[in-house]
């Protein structure tokens, strides 16, 4: 079973704002990146599923047409009180009160990193008991919960694992096993968890 993640591309948003769960919409740049991320669609017959924030499921409808199951598990984190409010705007306290346990610290008023694990693998269990080829357009923090489980990282060092916008992941799963296989400036990576 193959299971392909794309993250979406670049978000209409300046910088230095604290965004997950808000309905961003794409940035000027989106039908260039469709173009490069069209180039390196994988081939075969896949149900898709996409988060439904605009800025997935605008860019899973411009790959695959209308054939789009939206899931709310999908969704980017929800940062809750923070969403859409310039980072050195939020109360210090509370911002290193979550960096200083971010996987299971809630945002006030949203979830923590395990809780968006938890509905990640969630999907991901339900879709290899499914056992069918899927693609899924999410968000950089659900795909890189889902390469830390697949590659047997810590949630807290999960962050290392760097997921640019339109960038495509592709897992392997075969008698339960899941391989996540990536390219890296041209060179192939696999990683195995038994």
């Amino acid at each position: 079973m193959e299971i392909y993640l794309i993250r979406h591309t670049a978000p209409a948003i300046e910088s230095g704002i604290c965004y997950g769960n808000s309905d961003i919409d794409v940035a000027d740049t989106f039908e260039e990146e469709v173009a490069a991320i069209r180039t390196k669609l994988p081939q075969g017959n896949f149900d898709v599923y996409s988060s439904p924030l605009q800025r997935c499921s605008k860019l899973a409808t411009a790959l695959f047409g209308e054939a789009v199951t939206t899931d709310a598990r999908l969704k980017e984190m929800d940062f809750g009180n923070w969403e859409m409010q310039p980072w050195e705007a939020i109360d210090r306290k509370e911002l290193d009160d979550w960096a200083n346990d971010f996987v299971l610290a809630k945002v006030p008023g949203g979830e923590s990193y395990e809780q968006l694990y938890t509905r990640s693998m969630e999907l991901i269990t339900e879709l290899m008991e499914k056992d069918k080829d899927a693609v899924l357009v999410t968000h950089g923090g659900v795909i890189r919960s889902i390469l830390a489980h697949a590659t047997n990282t810590a949630l807290a060092d999960s962050f290392d694992l760097k997921i640019q916008y339109g960038r495509i992941s592709h897992l392997h799963v075969e008698n339960e096993d899941i391989k996540v296989i990536f390219i890296i400036r041209n060179t192939m990576v696999i990683y195995t968890l038994c």
